[in-house]
Order: C-alpha cells, then structure tokens, then sequence
C-alpha cells in the first residue's frame, strides 16, 4: 500500500470519528491541513499562508473554540459573574487541555511533522498537539459550521475535561472581595525593613480606603504582600462562632 493511500484511508476512518460519515473529498482535504505541521509543508516548500498546514486553521479554530466554550459554560453556569467564568474558561482553553483533547482523539498519529520535529517527537508536544485540535476545530468549522463544532466540542472535550476555575492566589482573591464588598482595590504599603542588604525582611500593610486588614513580613516585597493579602482573606473569612 502506498503511503498516499494510507494516509487517506488513515484520514477517512478518523473523520468518521469526528462525525462525518461519509467524510466528503473537502472534509478530507481540510482534515489533511489541520494534520499537517509547518515543519513538514517547509521541507516540502509548501506555504503554510496557502494551506499548506494547519496555521491557518489553527487561527480560525481558536477563535470557534472560544466562542463555543464560552457559549457553553454561559448556559452551563447562569449564576455565576464574569470573572468565574472567564477563569473556567481559561482552564477549559488552555494549552495542556486542548493538547490532553487531542491525544485524546489519536490526533498524534496522523500529524505530519518535518524530520527535525518528528526526531524531537513533536507529536507529544503540548503546543503542537493544542495547535493541532483548534486545527481540527477549523476544518469541523468549515466544513459543518458553527453548531458542528459545537458539538464535537461538547462530545470530544467539555464532556470529559474539568472546568472548575483554578484556585485564586491570595492577591487575587483579595482583589475580587474587597471590589464585591467595598466597591474599592486594596492597596499595599512597606511599612518596615530589617536586616542586612544580602537578608533583607519586608513588612508590608494591606488596607482597603483607610482601613488596614492586616500586616504581615517576607524576605521580598511581593512574598510579603501575598502573606498579608492571605491574612486579611482569613480574617474576613466567615468562621464558626
């Protein structure tokens, strides 16, 4: 069998697995580029701006794939504020995630990759494979439209990936408290230093307008605010009575 003709058999069963059954000569076509790295299409003097690879697509199926996850967690989450969601989204969009999707669907079998890349197995690459699903996204895009890849969105990814927004640290979550309740960013002043220029030590106050939440100390400026925003989120805080 001829490399050509498995690589076309190879793309007709793995676009039967992404719902196009029978997968048309377009489908085929454009599944071929979204699989296809820069790499190989400059050994082979193939401009990437002219489908030659998936960069094109890749641009197209980042922005389908933003406004499907969010379209999704909108209706998935109808209580909760924008910064939450933007967060879900985040970690629904990220690179690790999208590249887990990929390996997901056996996407890393198929890339087409230049030699250097191919010996530096590329294919395993978070980059790489994430460029590759939002590639696949394109083609599904183009071929199907919107509601297409928003299904094989929902089946291929949000049905298996986790969107809990990632912990906050405590500048951050300080941040979004004070702006809830007081309608006002907090602000950090140094308000001592100690100790020789090699072992310098910070004390640092955290207030909100004219209020000081708490005061805490760390060998750097930024350590020592991170310390007192995480005071003042303990003692604001609900707790037992």
């Amino acid at each position: 069998m001829s490399a050509r003709l498995g690589r076309s058999r190879a793309l007709r069963a793995f676009a039967r697995t992404l719902g196009f059954d029978p997968p048309d000569a377009k489908a085929l076509a454009l599944l071929d580029a979204a699989l296809t790295h820069d790499s190989y299409a400059f050994e082979r003097c193939t401009s990437p701006a002219r489908g030659g690879s998936y960069e094109r697509l890749e641009f197209l199926g980042d922005a389908v794939v933003g406004a499907a996850v969010a379209s999704a967690l909108y209706e998935k989450h109808p209580d909760e504020a924008e910064g939450r969601l933007s967060r879900r989204k985040g970690q629904l969009v990220s690179r690790m995630s999208l590249a887990a999707a990929a390996l997901r669907l056996g996407a890393d079998t198929l890339l087409l990759l230049g030699k250097g890349e191919a010996a530096a197995h590329g294919e395993r690459r978070p980059s790489i494979l994430a460029g590759a699903f939002e590639a696949i996204v394109g083609a599904i895009y183009l071929s199907g439209g919107f509601r297409a890849a928003q299904d094989f969105l929902e089946r291929a990814h949000l049905a298996v990936a986790q969107d809990a927004p990632p912990a906050l640290d405590p500048k951050t979550a300080l941040q979004e408290l004070a702006q809830a309740r007081h309608k006002a960013p907090p602000t950090y002043s140094v308000t001592a230093e100690s100790g020789p220029a090699h072992s310098r030590a910070f004390t640092v106050a955290v207030s909100v307008g004219k209020t000081v939440l708490a005061t805490a100390r760390g060998p750097s400026k930024k350590q020592a605010q991170a310390a007192a925003a995480a005071e003042a989120l303990q003692r604001l805080s609900p707790g037992p009575r």
